[in-house]
């Protein structure tokens, strides 16, 4: 393909909207081939609306846009530095839930050995009271068997004392009656305990 130089096509335009025509031929390409007396002043508008625009404006512009890139790269920045720190903030949560969790079991475990110490402790008091109620009761029966081994003991010999008098018809010695009593009381006594 053949290329022409940079300012051919400038020159080409050029040359075509310079040579001369015929006045009155009217062609399908004059509608767009404009005429030099428009072209010339639409020309120093455009260069002159271009210097502005770069001189003045186009800056602005720049600027504003590479503010409005900043502004966009500071948001991306910081929802990535938010995302880091939601991550982070994640990872102690967790950690502070697991430790937690772990304070929640040895709490659990804690109370439980607590619990059956105490289990072990009310039953061994229940033990020892239900044992010292058992020897009191034993003691108690004793006692009160004792009492009345003796009052039985005394109504015996009561008894046998009348029906020896009666017996005899004379009336011995009360004291030395209830002592014979007693005796032979005891021995038989000795002989139910063997």
């Amino acid at each position: 393909m053949r290329r022409f130089p940079k300012g051919a096509a400038l020159i080409a335009m050029l040359g075509v909207l310079l040579w001369p025509r015929p006045a009155l031929a009217i062609t399908a390409f004059d509608i767009l081939i404009p005429k030099p007396a428009e072209f010339f002043p639409a020309l120093i508008a455009f260069i002159v609306i271009f210097v502005v625009l770069a001189k003045f404006i186009w800056p602005s512009v720049l600027k504003t846009l590479d503010a409005r890139q900043q502004t966009i790269q500071d948001n991306i920045d910081e929802s990535e530095k938010t995302k880091l720190d939601a991550k982070k903030a994640l990872k102690k949560s967790e950690a502070t839930i697991q430790e937690a969790q772990a304070r929640a079991d040895n709490i659990i475990a804690e109370a439980k050995k607590a619990a059956e110490a105490t289990k072990a402790e009310i039953i061994d008091d229940a033990r020892k009271q239900a044992a010292e109620l058992t020897e009191r009761t034993r003691a108690s029966l004793a006692a009160e068997r004792e009492a009345t081994m003796d009052e039985l003991t005394e109504q015996v010999a009561d008894i046998s004392v009348d029906l020896a008098s009666k017996i005899i018809g004379e009336s011995l010695d009360e004291d030395a009656q209830k002592r014979i009593i007693e005796r032979y009381l005891a021995k038989a006594g000795d002989i139910d305990e063997s």
